[in-house]
């Protein structure tokens, strides 16, 4: 059973960058693994970041590993791929909110250098990626999900 996402064109990029830090985590993971005693008697412990790795790599390699120039949207299969696209896309709002907090600080610096701010565009784009997780929590049909946006903390 299928259920199908379309990830605009503007929310690809966010998603492609939560997903890089994703396959980061997942090698962390692994190399966890490595550095651990007796791996070589125990080679299911490879598993869990072992299917991580791959199941990141293979959305990344169905949305592509770099940016197109014109962005295009892409469609998503939420059953095969809903815990790598939601755990991207947490990453990116995470990043985001970073993003806005250092905002007014990053605005000064352009000031100073005659560059115009960029607060309302950044506040725009965390809002837009803000509803678009809402929207993706509705059609993946997970109240947790759904509730990532709404969260004050992502």
């Amino acid at each position: 059973m299928s259920q199908i996402l379309t990830v605009p064109a503007e929310m690809v990029g966010h998603l492609r960058n939560g997903l890089h830090s994703s396959i980061g985590d997942a090698v962390q993971e692994i190399a966890h693994v490595v550095d651990m005693p007796g791996r070589e008697q125990h080679p299911e412990r490879y598993r869990e970041p072992l299917e991580h790795f791959d199941a990141v790599r293979a959305l990344l390699d169905l949305i592509g590993w770099g940016e197109t120039d014109p962005p295009v949207e892409v469609s998503v299969d939420l059953h095969e791929h809903r815990r790598s696209l939601t755990g991207a896309l947490q990453i990116a709002l995470l990043a985001g909110n970073d993003d806005l907090e250092g905002a007014e600080a990053t605005d000064a610096q352009q000031a100073r250098r005659g560059e115009p701010p960029k607060r309302e565009a950044r506040t725009r784009r965390v809002l837009a990626l803000r509803e678009f997780v809402a929207a993706v929590g509705a059609q993946a049909d997970d109240p947790g999900e759904r509730s990532l946006a709404d969260r004050e903390d992502v």
